[in-house]
């Protein structure tokens, strides 16, 4: 598979974050229109719809994408049609298995979705309190007009990062009043811009029974996702391999490498990329390292950190850190809450090349 559908479903899944239900007095402010979204039991669960969705590189559009969504309850099928990248994918969530079915190269996968447990079930309004919690640090809301979209009435709703290199940077939703459904989305981070809005949208559709379904030709073999996504365990002189090159290392002394596995991304981003995972000598997880060629799209921003004498970014909304050194991108993200950021920072410089182990 190519990344860009992946990109389109990870945008389809932000915005499926952003669903709830609530009617409030315009004069309210963004904290208790969200507050009451929370709050109401209204949910919506099902509609039909058609949306277009352009990405920005700067001033180039990158990817032109139309859709056609249907949903009822659990069952979600998504068809995506890019003319610009001349491509077109079908994905089915039947409320147990997800399955892919990428047309313009006949390639087709499946995901068992039932080990994803309660998150696969969350409700739309759970989903977005669980996006509204987890921005509440890092981002103001401002409600700055009602607006007429698709002939629905919306809340026009600024979302503005306080950190200028925030992951989720600015957003701009219109939100209908009536049911909470986001009909337009604006997002801008650093020099990509992404807009998507529906262009139709039903509320009370009828679905044919034959909607919930993917023609996949016999003679497509459906694929594993989990397995083809699945890490191998390695060892350092595979992982050096693999990488084409040593690469630093923490030494034992101050935390134990407790698994080293690596990510064959060869087929969407053309890279492998190796995870190892660090615990304290009390076997308490502290912290996962990433390595992978430095990528040509994804620069380091200038930020006030560095790290063994290169220009370093901290994001704060997943607390990681990430640099690029002698070809290769590390990115340490810290799971631990206990583990302090200048700990870490301070450790790096220590590390040594895998080499020398």
């Amino acid at each position: 598979m190519k990344v860009s559908w992946r990109v389109v479903l990870i945008l389809l899944s932000v915005i499926t974050l952003l669903l709830g239900g609530c009617s409030q007095n315009t004069e309210a402010s963004a904290e208790e229109i969200i507050h009451n979204a929370i709050e109401s039991e209204k949910d919506v669960n099902t509609y039909q719809g058609k949306a277009e969705m352009k990405m920005y590189e700067g001033e180039e559009m990158t990817q032109h994408t139309i859709l056609e969504e249907y949903v009822e309850g659990e069952k979600r099928k998504i068809v995506t049609n890019d003319p610009l990248l001349e491509e077109e994918v079908e994905v089915l969530n039947d409320g147990t298995t997800m399955y892919m079915y990428d047309k313009t190269n006949n390639q087709a996968s499946e995901m068992d979705m039932t080990e994803l447990g309660d998150f696969a079930s969350l409700s739309p309004k759970d989903q977005f309190k669980g996006m509204m919690e987890m921005m509440k640090d890092s981002h103001t809301y401002e409600v700055v007009g009602d607006e007429k979209v698709l002939d629905y009435d919306t809340y026009h709703i600024q979302v503005k990062a306080k950190e200028a290199d925030n992951l989720l940077g600015d957003m701009e939703l219109w939100v209908d009043q009536k049911t909470w459904f986001v009909v337009k989305l604006v997002s801008e981070t650093g020099d990509t811009r992404t807009e998507f809005a529906y262009t139709e949208l039903d509320f009370s559709p009828e679905f044919a029974d034959e909607t919930f379904t993917l023609d996949i030709p016999d003679d497509v073999e459906i694929a594993n996702l989990e397995e083809s996504f699945a890490p191998d365990a390695v060892t350092l002189e595979e992982a050096e391999e693999a990488l084409g090159q040593p690469f630093l290392v923490f030494p034992e002394e101050e935390f134990i490498l407790s698994s080293m596995q690596m990510y064959d991304f060869s087929a969407g981003l053309d890279r492998h990329e190796l995870e190892l995972m660090y615990s304290s000598k009390e076997d308490i997880p502290m912290f996962s390292l990433s390595i992978f060629p430095t990528p040509d799209d994804m620069p380091v921003e200038a930020d006030d950190l560095e790290i063994r004498g290169n220009a370093a970014e901290y994001e704060e909304m997943i607390n990681s850190i990430h640099w690029d050194e002698d070809g290769l991108r590390y990115m340490i993200l810290i799971t631990n809450p206990d583990v302090e950021q200048e700990e870490v920072v301070k450790s790096t410089e220590n590390m040594i090349s895998s080499s020398e182990k």
